[in-house]
Formats: C-alpha cells, structure tokens, sequence
C-alpha cells in the first residue's frame, strides 16, 4: 500500500475522532496521529492488508493513549527548521527528517494558506475564531484548509523528484525616465532574491507558494519582496492571486544568436555605409565653429556626429513600429525596464566579448539649468568600449547625473567652484576620474573641459548634416536593413501584452552601430592616433528664462 492510500480514509477517521474528541482541534491530533503511526509501520517494512480496520483500531489506540497523557505532557509546536520536534513519543512514528519535510511544505504556503493551517492545526482555532480573525467568511476558511491539505500532500509527495533551482543574475536597464529614487535599476539592484523572483516569474504567471518553493525561500519571506516588486509595477498580480514579470527579460544566448549576423551584415554593407559617414565627416570638419576648435575636441566632436548618424539610421529599421508610450509610473518617473538574465554557471565569455559592440545606453541625454536659470545646458553622450569608458559615471551614479552639468558649466565659464554654491565636495573629489575619462583635460595646472561646447545654433547646425547622412543611408540600404531585422523579432510569453513591439527589436540591433564603427577603426578609417579616452559626448547651451526646463 502506498501513503496516498491511506488519505482516502481520512474522512472515515475525522467523523470517528470528532464524536470521541471534545473538540475539532483535537479531532484533528488524533488523526494525524494515527495516520504517522500507519507511515511509520510503512517505513518499517510493515504491510497493512486491510487498512480501514487497521486504522480504526490504531485510532482508539491514540485516543486512549492521549487520555492518559493529556494533562501530562505540554504540546509544543515549532515551525524552526534547524530544531529537532520528534520527542521519544514521536520518534518512532515520524522521523526528524520526515518532520522536518513537513514544517517546510508548511513554511512554502502561501500567506493566505499558510495562516489558515497554522491557526487551525498549531493554534487550535476554530473554522468561527480564524474566519472572524482573518475577516473573511468561514467558507474561505474551509476551503482553504482543503487546498492548503492537497498542496501539502502534493508537495510531500513530490519533493524528491523537483530539482533545486540555481539562483541567476538579472541586469536590468530602461528607457525613457527613471524614478524619484532610481527607479527601476534601484528596486532590484544588488538584491538576487528579488532579482530570481522576477526571472522565475517571467514564463508564466505563478503562485507564491511555487517561487517559494522554487527559490528555496520560505513564503513568509519573499512575499513582502513580491509585494514590493507588485507595487512597484515591475510585476503584475492576476485575479487568482498568481504573479508575473511585467517587462521583456532576455538571455544572452539570445542576443548571441543576432550577433554574428549583424557583423556579417555591416561587413557586407560597409564601403555603401562608411561612404556616406566620410563625407559627413568631412563636411562637419569645414563649419567654421568646428575649424576654431584643437584636434581633441574635432575628433570627439566627430564620433560623436558618427555614432548619431548611424544609431538614427539603424532605428529606420523599426521606425514603423510605433514609438512606446511611457506612461507616468508611481515612483514619478515614465520607464519601460528590458532585463537580461544570465542562468547560473554560465559562461559569460563570449557574452562580455560582445558587448564591446554594444552602445551602452543609447544616445543620453541630460539637462540642467545653471547661473541662476539663464542658461539651458544640455549634455549629449554615448558609451561605448572603443577609447571610451562606457561608465564614466560609475565613481556615483546619482551624483554624476546631478552635478556633472554644474560642474562642467563652472569650468567652461570660468566661474570658481567654490563660490557656484552647488558642487559638493563629494564630485570635486573624483577630478582625477573625470580627467582619465575624458570629460575635462588640464591646461596650465587648471582644469579645463575637454568635449566640444556648442552654442545651440551650432549644435542645430551639426544635426542638419547627421539629418542629411541618415537620408542618404535609408536611401541606400534602408530597405535591406529593415528586412534583415526583421525577422529577429524576440519572442515573449503569450500572457505579456505590455512589451513595447519595438523593444522586441532591441536585440536585432543593438551590434549594428559598433559592428560598422569597429571595423572603420580597424581599416584605420576612424580615430586614428587616438591613444587615450575620447569620448563621444558635446555641451549645448542656450540663454533662456529660468521656467524653460
């Protein structure tokens, strides 16, 4: 006889044990009770040839044993999986293990699940008591109590044969605005619980009880975590109470399978391409603001005119998917989060080897007022690997994006730091980073800023010929390319609706702009003689009225 056989007699027993038992609690000792006494002779080698019988006799066996024993030994009840609960009246019906299995199917329940049983069974409530302390209807009470029995039975019995799951890494980036505080990078930045609940929960909506167990986490744990990431909007929760990942989450394998294609494309494409990219070049090189300016600042001048030109390009490939509407989020800011989820014990090798063909973060763009409001500064930037640094604000995130246009207008304008007001000590402190990245340079013993500084004007003046480039490339390859990313669309789980079309697209193309870059680089076309950190990045200004940001 199996032990599922024995629960079809459960019934049978629970009617014997409430007429004997003064109460329902009680019943319910008393049939637990005679049911690990029948798995106990079972593990033992024990055959039950009529079990019905068996049990029943067993039954009046414990009830007169407890009588005896009722005013003698204190219960006590203990959900610690570390501590031992078999005493010697138990050992020989249940062994520590097999206890220890129990507690941690109970402790893998769902809150509302969960709370029921362990009221009932451990707390000795009523069906009336946990209904009028949960307040909700005594019905939910029992039917609940039903579920929380068959997820227990299920889960013991199926416990061997799951496999534990290995805890990934998911890197998460966005577009359009972030949050008040850093949202959505800051949710789940440096927190893997969190992190694996939102991979786990991408393929299909589940129950907490299944991350729980999946993760290897008490429920009670992660589900103020899962409450956090609902409420955040970085998860969504169905009306049966299961959750899911509410952004596109893709894995490296995937974007790997695009990269040797895009490769291959821009090489096949790259004298139609680089053809119009050098006499763009060449036609920014005589505008007379940028014939004032020392080579340092052309040549940032110009990657930065380079990349722009082919990252405008390579969105005519999706330019007739709509462009995704970034509604306003609860924590302020108007994001769409994409995450890339590396499985435990991958090799991230040839991963990391391809993103040194990535743009990391696309073309940024950051703003600022400063001398009291009159004047509009705007920072426009890219990150790449190519004598780049494609973090070079990673000495402090928050602090770079909040003071670093301040900081630059102070030296451009030859205002004095310490009487702006404004740049604390904390950026002033990382001068050094600033330099070896390339934002500023030294002349005299006195800091200078390194990238192009362009009137309005003149920045219109540029993005006139990056208009003019990107024409020319959609003319001459723009309907070979957007039939050749068309068919990389990445696929997302049928429940996901809110994934933009166009982010499904981000794989397609994020090697593209590099892929044509790096080769320029390596026929010796582009950044030739550079041998330090040059960044792709110009500081636009405008005089304006302080209510124009």
């Amino acid at each position: 006889m199996k032990h599922e056989e024995i629960f079809q007699y459960y019934d049978d027993l629970m009617r014997i044990a409430t007429a004997k038992c003064d109460s329902r609690a009680d019943a319910e000792d008393l049939v637990g009770e005679t049911l690990l006494a029948a798995f106990a002779y079972m593990h033992r080698g024990g055959c039950i040839q009529h079990p019905k019988t068996w049990l029943i006799k067993t039954l009046f066996h414990k009830y007169n044993d407890a009588l005896r024993k009722k005013y003698r030994a204190p219960l006590v009840v203990c959900l610690n999986e570390d501590m031992d609960l078999s005493d010697d009246a138990n050992e020989e019906y249940f062994t520590s293990e097999e206890a220890a299995r129990v507690r941690r199917e109970i402790n893998h329940l769902s809150y509302i699940t969960r709370e029921v049983l362990i009221r009932f069974y451990f707390g000795n409530q009523s069906v009336a008591e946990i209904a009028e302390g949960l307040g909700i209807p005594e019905g939910t009470v029992k039917s609940r109590l039903s579920a929380g029995r068959n997820q227990m039975k299920k889960g013991l019995e199926t416990m061997e044969m799951k496999e534990n799951y290995l805890p990934g890494e998911l890197y998460l980036s966005f577009g359009g605005s972030e949050g008040l505080r850093g949202e959505p990078t800051s949710l789940i930045e440096g927190d893997l619980i969190a992190q694996n609940l939102l991979i786990l929960a991408y393929e299909k909506p589940i129950t907490v009880s299944d991350l729980s167990k999946a993760i290897g986490i008490p429920a009670a744990y992660i589900e103020p975590i899962v409450k956090k990431l609902v409420d955040s909007e970085m998860m969504k929760q169905t009306d049966s109470g299961r959750v899911y990942t509410d952004f596109l989450i893709t894995k490296p394998q995937t974007a790997l399978e695009s990269f040797r294609l895009q490769l291959d494309f821009a090489h096949k494409h790259f004298e139609t391409v680089w053809g119009v990219i050098d006499e763009m070049s060449r036609k920014i090189a005589q505008l007379p603001f940028v014939q004032s300016m020392g080579r340092a600042e052309r040549t940032r001048l110009d990657r930065y005119a380079v990349l722009k030109a082919l990252q405008d390009f390579q969105y005519y490939g999706t330019g007739r998917i709509p462009t995704p509407n970034f509604e306003k989020r609860k924590d302020g800011g108007r994001w769409i989060a994409h995450g890339l989820a590396f499985d435990a014990g991958y090799h991230t090798k040839a991963y990391w080897e391809s993103a040194e063909y990535m743009i990391h973060g696309g073309h940024r763009t950051t703003q600022a007022l400063v001398e009291e409001g009159t004047r509009l500064v705007r920072l426009y930037e890219f990150d790449t690997t190519l004598w780049d640094n494609p973090h070079r604000f990673g000495f402090d995130y928050a602090l770079y994006f909040k003071y670093i246009i301040p900081f630059l207008w102070c030296i451009y304008a030859d205002i004095p730091l310490s009487e702006s007001g404004e740049i604390p000590d904390a950026l002033l402190s990382h001068l050094p980073t600033l330099e070896q990245v390339g934002l500023i340079g030294n002349i005299h013993h006195k800091p200078c800023v390194a990238i192009p500084v362009l009137t309005k004007a003149e920045y219109g003046e540029l993005c006139a010929l990056v208009k003019n480039a990107t024409e020319a490339l959609k003319l001459a390859l723009g309907e070979a390319f957007a039939t050749f990313i068309a068919s990389m669309k990445t696929p997302i789980p049928k429940h996901l609706t809110s994934v933009p079309t166009l982010f499904r697209y981000m794989d397609a193309t994020k090697y593209f702009v590099m892929a044509t870059v790096r080769e320029a680089y390596d026929r010796g076309l582009h950044l030739q003689g550079i041998d330090a950190c040059c960044p792709p990045a110009v500081l636009v200004w405008e005089a304006c009225e302080a209510s124009a940001l």
